[in-house]
């Protein structure tokens, strides 16, 4: 658990402060497409906020919840999680074959040749929305879950942490099959990302993290964690090769 959460953290910081010709170029890129995505979906969220709030209140069925502040607080939280994991999901897949391209990159600077299967436009498309609905379904339902055991006072203060850790899992999972689709098939890769599932959760929280920060984290999100996930791995790979 702590081994994989210092790797992540220790790679991550090594990646921002390392210094490559070429990296400014692909952060423009990949900065400047994940601002324009989450401009036009914030846009769309704030229009469509409180028609979904509305909606997801007319769903509970009991007249008490509807004059409780603590159910308006439950539903402005549920709105704001639904639409953040939309977002993060739209946004992995819209930016999935550029930062598969950089993940591939990475790994030819740090190996000098790649293994695997290399980068296609379309392959790297299809299997970022293969994988990324899977996750986002997942997620959907652990943090509905959570949410209606918020509505319990002695839970409540457990579910927030929770569902950051959920979300956190599931966005790392995401970044993480930017280097494993070149390596691994479906399944293997979901048993791959379990085998680190703490790594994965150190990856997603970093993400979470800066994405939290307005415009600057948006555009250095992607790129940095995308590189840093993908140096995890080499690293994993040549420990093993050395044990061998």
């Amino acid at each position: 658990m702590f081994n994989q959460i210092s790797n992540i953290l220790a790679l991550f910081f090594g990646t921002i402060t390392g210094r490559k010709s070429d990296a400014l170029k692909y952060i423009l890129y990949s900065g400047f497409a994940a601002l324009m995505i989450c401009s036009l979906l914030i846009y769309l969220g704030f229009k469509f906020a409180t028609i979904t709030g509305d909606y997801l209140g007319s769903l509970v069925p009991w007249e008490w919840a509807h004059e409780s502040v603590v159910f308006s607080i439950i539903i402005g939280i549920s709105v704001f999680l639904l639409f953040f994991i939309l977002l993060k999901y739209i946004l992995l897949i819209a930016l999935s074959p550029m930062l598969s391209y950089v993940s591939e990159r990475t790994e030819l600077v740090l190996k000098g040749s790649k293994k695997g299967a290399g980068f296609s436009f379309a392959k790297s498309a299809i299997r970022s929305i293969r994988i990324n609905m899977r996750n986002m379904l997942k997620e959907l339902l652990l943090t509905i879950f959570l949410l209606v055991l918020g509505f319990f006072p002695l839970l409540t203060v457990f579910v927030v942490p929770i569902i950051f850790l959920v979300q956190a899992y599931f966005t790392g999972f995401g970044i993480m099959d930017f280097y494993l689709e070149r390596h691994y098939t479906f399944k293997e890769s979901i048993s791959k990302v379990y085998q680190n599932k703490w790594a994965a959760i150190a990856l997603g929280s970093i993400f979470l993290v800066m994405f939290a920060i307005p415009v600057l984290g948006i555009v250095l999100a992607p790129y940095f964690t995308t590189v840093a996930g993908t140096r995890y791995f080499i690293g994993k790979e040549e420990q093993l090769s050395v044990k061998e």
